[in-house]
């Protein structure tokens, strides 16, 4: 039955054009799609490595470094803060230019500034470096999205969108992993120049977190440009052939495409693109200029109100779970510190995170406020693997709920889930503060953080789908912009939280969570809603 009604459509399309659904849909799912989420892959590992590494050398570093509580809230936010400045160029610079150049490119580069941050011997540098990182790294992110988008029909575009939260989630399982194998090892600790330049474990665990950023940017020149984003550019000719191709590449080579005109999304924009110099300087000045004019359809009805809920969102939820994801790894490492200073006194065993939490605060700020001397003969660099291997079985907990997502996304509705998910981890944040040992709060930091990241990208699943091609990306950057404004907050605040006590940073937090669940009542339903 469903054969036959798409058959019927394509057959009445046939004479004004069929449209970029049932273009796309007529391309089939097989070897390109399975080619096109296996280049997705290292892509969204890049940015996992990108966003989060930082947090699980602090532990390794602090000594190296000097760093105090608040050093390592401003290295865990600086990232966030390069995202933020270059969100709205990227957004402009792709929805004009186009999807895959950019994709090139902004992985290349983040390849290229994350080995020179493995290399960097003083907090200032690393800071730069991570700042840049950041400011490249946040353009192939958001391009990333709406390139899956609009090369998926409406039948797997909102289980792709899972799909890619599945991968952060295997990122986020390699990262610890590597961090266990690298940073304890003392094998990795290399001696350049004739012994003059030391790079410790940290920094080459640093180095090597570029490799998917690199890999990313060698694959991506395998993919075609988006044929939605050809289209909407009034391009038909080359989306048909990029039609055509995925077409074959699904079906086999004998296999007849059956649309043989598209209907024609040209905008009145686009003409001040093709008569534009082919200059490259001319075209990014015009690429701008019509950038700007486009985000006017962002100002009106009913994209604004849209645009408002979906940056309130994210900017509740990535205030708490960027905050507390890069400083799960300093929890596990204050938890075993203590653990380690008390292993003979029963005090350790009645001891809640909260005691442990406010041991290590003044034992920071002790350390710190004495001479040079005093530092380096009281502080330890942490290399203990055990809070590496509690970060990997938090991000198994998150792999896990993100595949039973996959099965159930379209019976419950985006909506749906964002309410009750972002209810379930307001909760178990605010457990945190009853936590006693490492134990629970793997389980409930697990829960958290699983729940929250699965909301984000249900939310981000929600935007692609709620604005039109010409906006798309721009918004999802936007919507970046605004999540990520939030954890350079959170990240900035959460040491003075914590100086503050234990009953401040996780009641902050499950506060935010709680304040979503309740805007994301105003939400659309976007659950197979086709690409407008």
């Amino acid at each position: 039955m469903d054969n036959e009604r798409k058959k019927s459509k394509i057959s009445e399309s046939q004479e004004n054009g069929s449209d970029f659904e049932t273009a796309i849909a007529s391309t089939g799912y097989g070897k390109f799609n399975f080619l096109l989420l296996l280049i997705a892959f290292p892509c969204c590992t890049s940015s996992v490595f990108e966003t989060t590494s930082m947090s699980l050398i602090l532990p390794s570093a602090e000594c190296i470094l000097n760093l105090s509580l608040v050093d390592k809230g401003i290295l865990n936010a600086v990232t966030y803060a390069g995202m933020i400045s270059s969100a709205i160029l990227w957004g402009f610079l792709s929805d004009v230019l186009g999807r895959k150049k950019l994709l090139v490119y902004g992985y290349l580069l983040d390849g290229v500034v994350n080995i020179l941050c493995g290399f960097s011997q003083s907090f200032i540098p690393i800071m730069i470096f991570k700042f840049f990182g950041g400011f490249i790294s946040c353009g192939p992110f958001a391009v990333l999205m709406a390139y899956l988008s609009e090369l998926h029909g409406l039948k797997y575009r909102s289980r792709v969108m899972l799909s890619t939260g599945i991968f952060f989630s295997l990122g986020n399982i390699i990262l610890p992993s590597l961090a266990w194998l690298i940073i304890p090892n003392s094998i990795f600790n290399i001696k350049l120049i004739g012994n003059h330049y030391e790079l410790h474990t940290f920094q080459t665990f640093l180095v090597v977190c570029s490799l998917p950023s690199i890999i990313s940017g060698l694959a991506v020149m395998c993919l075609p440009e988006s044929p939605k984003f050809l289209m909407s550019r009034g391009n038909n000719s080359d989306a048909m052939k990029i039609f055509i191709k995925i077409h074959r590449m699904n079906n086999g080579n004998d296999a007849v495409y059956p649309i043989k005109n598209l209907i024609n999304e040209r905008m009145k924009e686009v003409k001040l693109i093709e008569n534009i110099n082919t200059r490259p300087m001319s075209k990014l000045f015009h690429g701008i200029r019509n950038g700007l004019s486009q985000m006017t359809v962002m100002l009106k009805p009913p994209h604004l109100k849209n645009a408002c809920i979906a940056y309130t969102i994210q900017f509740c939820i990535l205030f708490g779970l960027n905050t507390f994801r890069l400083w799960v790894v300093q929890l596990f490492a204050i938890i075993k510190e203590y653990e380690v200073e008390y292993a003979h006194e029963m005090e350790s065993m009645d001891a809640n995170l909260c005691k442990m939490i406010e041991y290590k605060v003044n034992k920071t700020e002790h350390i710190l406020s004495g001479s040079d001397e005093n530092f380096n003969r009281t502080c330890e660099p942490n290399l203990d693997g055990e809070m590496f291997f509690n970060s990997m079985l938090i991000s198994i907990i998150q792999l896990i709920a993100y595949l039973m997502a996959s099965f159930v996304i379209n019976a419950i509705g985006n909506k749906n889930l964002l309410i009750f998910g972002l209810m379930i981890s307001g909760s178990c944040a605010i457990s945190l503060y009853w936590a006693k040992n490492s134990i629970t709060t793997l389980l409930l930091s697990g829960g958290y953080i699983s729940i929250a990241s699965l909301s984000s990208t249900t939310l981000v699943g929600s935007v692609v789908s709620l604005f039109p091609t010409s906006t798309r990306t721009m918004t999802v950057s936007l919507l970046m912009m605004f999540g990520r404004l939030g954890a350079v907050i959170g990240n900035l605040i959460f040491p003075t939280l914590l100086s503050l006590g234990c009953f401040p940073p996780f009641s902050v937090i499950s506060f935010t969570a709680f304040v979503c669940s309740v805007v994301c009542w105003l939400i659309p339903k976007t659950t197979k809603k086709p690409l407008q």
